[in-house]
């Protein structure tokens, strides 16, 4: 599954992509909501059940994140309304489409609470990575290697694009 390198890298680079990139506050933001959806590890460290992947993982709960944030900015900043809510949706979507692109995984719910199948692509990109290992493991090297690799042709891509 993409860590928050990768996600947040994606964040990065759509926050320097969308309409977004005038305000160097949300350079900030896009990296933070790319990487919101896996704070569901929260409450499964809190209550031992089990959330990652779930809810927050979800077109709908990406539709509610991004209206509230959006209002939240909104009235705060007093920055488009209509702006904000599109790049956050996009920007916290990528983080959902990243993650049906994961092996090791059965995927994402992303049609709940329409549907509670898990959904992801035909092909994978993002190797597994088994946490119970240890903080330094060589297995993780691959999984490092392929992140990097993503992480920095996006780069790339961002800086030829402008």
């Amino acid at each position: 599954m993409p860590s928050p390198i990768a996600h947040g890298v994606t964040g990065y680079v759509l926050s320097n992509s969308l309409p977004l990139k005038k305000l160097n506050f949300y350079l900030f933001y896009g990296v933070f909501v790319a990487i919101a959806p896996d704070f569901d590890f929260i409450p499964q460290w809190i209550t031992g059940e089990k959330f990652h992947r779930g809810v927050t993982h979800s077109l709908v709960f990406a539709l509610a994140f991004s209206l509230i944030a959006a209002g939240l900015i909104h009235y705060s900043r007093k920055d488009s309304y209509k702006l904000i809510f599109f790049c956050t949706f996009i920007i916290y979507s990528s983080h959902l489409f990243l993650d049906m692109f994961s092996m090791g995984s059965p995927g994402i719910k992303l049609l709940f609470p329409f549907s509670n199948d898990y959904i992801r692509a035909s092909f994978l990109i993002f190797p597994p990575i088994d946490y119970t290992l240890g903080l330094f493991h060589p297995s993780y090297l691959v999984f490092l290697g392929v992140e990097l690799g993503y992480s920095i042709l996006l780069l790339i891509l961002l800086r030829i694009v402008k």
